[in-house]
């Protein structure tokens, strides 16, 4: 069993939906990027556990998007290679994943154990994390479902 969940940071305003969901460092172009994103807003705390393998992350300073494309990043190498290490850009965690014929072994440079989970768990974890930061930030904003960049590459396509 694989136990995932993103829990926003308290001290994150951006969290808060009296907050305006804009970049206040750029008045003359305040929408969010994928940068803004990726590296500076909607920080979260990470609960994994695979299969009992606890692989938590609590840390002031990850964007739940950052965490879920790293996740994306490192299946799509997997799926060409056999092993791939991925870093987070903010905190630099580093996920170091190997895919053998029957399980994907998953380490860490924080914690000092091995997680093993099937490819199909992989794929669901990473479509989890993706969904769930998706949800999580246009909960908070739904304005941001409108934000092309952050429907695209993180949530749902847009409709045709």
């Amino acid at each position: 069993m694989i136990t995932f969940s993103f829990t926003p940071r308290a001290e994150d305003a951006f969290w808060s939906p009296e907050r305006r969901p804009e970049n206040p460092n750029r008045p003359e172009h305040p929408e969010l990027t994928g940068a803004d994103f990726s590296l500076s807003f909607f920080l979260a705390d990470v609960t994994l556990v695979v299969h009992g393998v606890d692989l938590s992350l609590r840390t002031p300073g990850l964007p739940v998007v950052d965490f879920a494309l790293m996740l994306e990043y490192a299946r799509r190498e997997l799926e060409t290679r056999s092993d791939v290490a991925v870093e987070t850009s903010v905190t630099g965690h580093v996920f170091s994943l190997s895919r053998g014929a029957e399980a994907v072994t998953l380490t860490t440079n924080y914690a000092p154990v091995v997680a093993e989970l099937t490819w199909a768990e992989l794929v669901g974890l990473t479509d989890r994390a993706k969904a769930e930061a998706y949800r999580l930030i246009t909960t908070a904003h739904p304005g941001l479902c409108a934000n092309a960049w952050l429907r695209e590459t993180v949530g749902a396509a847009p409709a045709v």
